[in-house]
């Protein structure tokens, strides 16, 4: 028997949590400083939140062979205008997938990522852009339980109206 989930599905779930997310904040704003690395390179929840964002642009960049940006231009700690961030990312991923030949998609290219090469195929790092994500989510949900937030519940697939 072979199982799959598809991109699709997948967008929809991540989408699904931003939103959550997203709403969350907007009622707890004072979470967006929960410590993660304090001194680290990503020391608060939302220096994460950024992270998410920019890897996916990042990632979107390289796909399109474009210039990759070393920033967003946000300070990690006013949500509402990381989640806009995040929200036009996500329309151009949408799109760049819309648009993908399934021969295109499953071809091989070499991507530079900290100084190396590493080849794959688009289908990859696409799918890799949301399980990173996915990822981060859960840090975040950590960040903030271990500052005293109770964060937005039933995030497993399991509860997601993305799959059947």
């Amino acid at each position: 028997m072979s199982l799959s989930i598809t991109f699709d599905e997948l967008l929809r779930y991540t989408g699904a949590e931003r939103d959550k997310w997203r709403g969350w904040f907007l009622t707890h704003p004072g979470a967006i400083d929960a410590p993660v690395q304090p001194g680290g390179r990503l020391p608060t929840v939302g220096k994460l939140i950024d992270h998410i964002f920019l890897v996916e642009r990042r990632h979107l960049q390289r796909l399109a062979g474009e210039p990759v940006a070393d920033r967003t231009g946000l300070t990690g700690t006013n949500a509402p205008p990381l989640f806009d961030y995040g929200a036009s990312v996500r329309r151009e991923l949408e799109q760049y997938a819309a648009d993908l030949g399934e021969e295109e998609a499953d071809q091989i290219r070499t991507f530079e990522v900290r100084d190396k090469q590493w080849p794959m195929t688009p289908r990859k790092l696409l799918f890799h852009i949301l399980v990173h994500e996915m990822r981060h989510w859960a840090q975040v949900a950590l960040a903030v339980r271990l500052a005293g937030f109770e964060p937005p519940g039933d995030h497993d697939l399991f509860f997601s109206q993305a799959l059947r």
